[in-house]
C-alpha cells in the first residue's frame, strides 16, 4: 500500500494561496490530445498474494494493456443485487505483498474494512504497471482510464446493483479517485480521503527523480492535479481530511464549486490526521451507502456527522 514513505510528503500541501487558477478546458479535453512521456518507468513486479476464499476472490479484469488484477468480494448467492465500492488505497505500486484481509488498527485501517464489515460489495482493484499488472505505471494519470475498466467490469457481476456502485480512496488513491470525479461519470458518488489537489506542490522538494513522468513539462504535473479541474466534476464528490493535514487549497475549491453549483464538498477533520480519520469516515460512509437507495444519491454529510467522526477519535 505505501512503497515511498508518505509522510514525507503529507505536509507538503500547506502552503496558502489565495485562488486556484481553474483550466478553460475540462480534464478531458486537456488530456485528449496530450500524451504523457515516462522517462522514470518504475518496476512494480510483485503478484497480489492469494486472499481467504470467503473474504475475496482474485479476478481480472480486462483493460487496454491487458488483464489487471483485483480483489472483489465473492458472490453472497442470496439472488439480490447489492450496492459497491471501489477502495483504491495509498501508496505506490499496487498489492503486491500486501495483505487486504487481516485486522488492521483502527488508528490506521487502509484496507477498506468498514465497507465489507457493512455487508457492502467491495472491489480493490489495481491498474496498469502496477502487481505485475501489464503496461508502465503513469502515476496519477492513465490508471483513471483502468479504473472506468474496473467500474464496467463490477457493474457486470450478477450480484452488483450497477446504478449503485460507488468509488473511494485514500491519500494517493484520495487524488486519484478526485481525477476521477473529473473524467467519469459511472459512479454515484465518489469520497477522497486525504488527496491532494496539486501534485507539484504536494510534491514540494522531495526527489523529483521517483516521479515516472517528465517533471520538465509542467503539462504533466498539471493533467495529474484535481484542483484545476473542479469545474469537470459531474459527480457528488466529498472530500475528507484530518486537521494534521488539511490543505487550505481545499477550502478555496468547495468555496468555488459552491458558487458554481459543482457538487463538491470538503470536511476538515479536528484532531485528525492522515491514517485516523480513514476507520470512522469509511464506517459513516458505509451507511450512508445501506441508507442510499433512492433514485439519485441523497447522501450527504452534516456538522453532526462530522462530530461524531471528531469525537470518535
Amino acid at each position: 500500500m505505501a512503497l515511498f514513505p508518505l509522510s514525507i510528503l503529507a505536509n507538503n500541501s500547506f502552503e496558502k494561496s489565495n485562488a486556484i487558477h481553474q483550466s478553460r478546458v475540462s480534464l478531458q479535453e486537456a488530456r485528449t490530445n496530450f500524451k504523457t512521456k515516462i522517462v522514470n518507468p518504475k518496476d512494480y513486479n510483485e503478484k497480489p498474494p492469494i486472499p481467504p476464499k470467503d473474504i475475496f476472490s482474485l479476478v481480472y479484469y480486462p483493460a487496454k494493456d491487458g488483464d489487471m488484477s483485483a480483489y472483489l468480494t465473492p458472490d453472497p448467492k442470496d439472488g439480490k443485487k447489492h450496492p459497491a465500492v471501489i477502495w483504491i488505497s495509498g501508496g505506490f505500486g499496487g498489492q503486491g505483498g500486501d495483505d487486504f484481509w487481516s485486522p488492521a488498527p483502527k488508528t490506521n485501517d487502509q484496507t477498506g474494512s468498514a465497507f465489507r464489515k457493512a455487508g457492502l460489495i467491495l472491489m480493490l482493484p489495481s491498474f496498469r504497471g502496477e502487481s505485475g499488472n501489464p503496461g508502465q505505471d503513469e502515476m496519477f494519470f492513465g490508471e483513471i482510464d483502468d479504473l472506468e475498466k474496473a467500474r464496467q467490469f463490477l457493474a457486470a457481476q450478477p450480484y452488483v446493483d450497477a446504478n449503485r456502485i460507488y468509488l473511494a480512496g485514500h491519500s494517493t488513491g484520495g487524488t486519484r479517485v478526485l481525477l476521477a470525479s473529473e473524467l467519469l461519470t459511472g459512479f454515484r458518488a465518489i469520497f477522497s480521503l486525504g488527496g491532494v489537489s496539486d501534485v507539484k506542490k504536494w510534491w514540494g522538494n522531495a526527489d523529483m527523480s521517483f516521479l515516472p513522468f517528465d517533471t520538465t513539462n509542467a503539462e504533466e504535473f498539471k493533467l495529474r492535479s484535481p484542483g484545476f479541474f473542479i469545474e469537470s466534476i459531474k459527480t457528488p464528490t466529498f472530500y475528507f481530511e484530518g486537521e494534521e493535514y488539511y490543505s487550505t487549497d481545499f477550502n478555496i475549491l468547495s468555496s468555488m464549486a459552491k458558487d458554481k453549483n459543482i457538487p463538491f464538498y470538503s470536511n476538515m477533520i479536528k484532531g485528525g490526521d492522515h491514517f485516523t480519520i480513514i476507520y470512522p469516515i469509511t464506517e459513516l460512509i458505509s451507511q450512508k451507502i445501506i441508507n442510499d437507495t433512492s433514485e439519485k444519491t441523497n447522501i450527504t454529510f452534516t456538522q453532526e456527522d462530522i462530530k461524531k467522526i471528531e469525537d470518535s477519535l
